[in-house]
């Protein structure tokens, strides 16, 4: 049943998302951090992104500027690997000091220390 209530959420806020064209990741990788932990809630956004993004890329492409596809995609093509890389080096940072909230203890102040 969570996996059905997943997908409903992910089409209906991509459909949200269509039309403004942002906001996707910042409504669905919430969502996706109840169900999952962290580190698989944002590979799913990831994915959630490049399916919609090929959906748009099928249905309204062919009224795209091609100019403007090229200055802004290329970049974001290039800063979508820069990011990847940087989350891979945030997770392998070791916390600086440990907290708990009730009794659900957390990691907080990532380090290289």
């Amino acid at each position: 049943m969570e996996y059905v209530v997943i997908a409903i959420a992910s089409f209906l806020i991509s459909g949200l998302t269509l039309f403004s064209g942002f906001g996707l990741g910042t409504l669905l990788l919430p969502f996706f951090a109840l169900f999952f932990p962290l580190d698989m809630a944002i590979a799913l956004t990831a994915i959630v992104h490049l399916l919609n993004n090929l959906f748009k890329l099928v249905l309204l492409g062919r009224k795209a500027d091609r100019a403007v596809v090229l200055r802004f995609g290329i970049p974001a093509v290039i800063a979508s690997f820069a990011g990847a890389k940087g989350l891979l080096w945030l997770s392998d940072m070791n916390p600086l000091f440990h907290y708990a909230l009730g009794e659900e203890p957390f990691l907080s102040c990532r380090s290289r220390l």
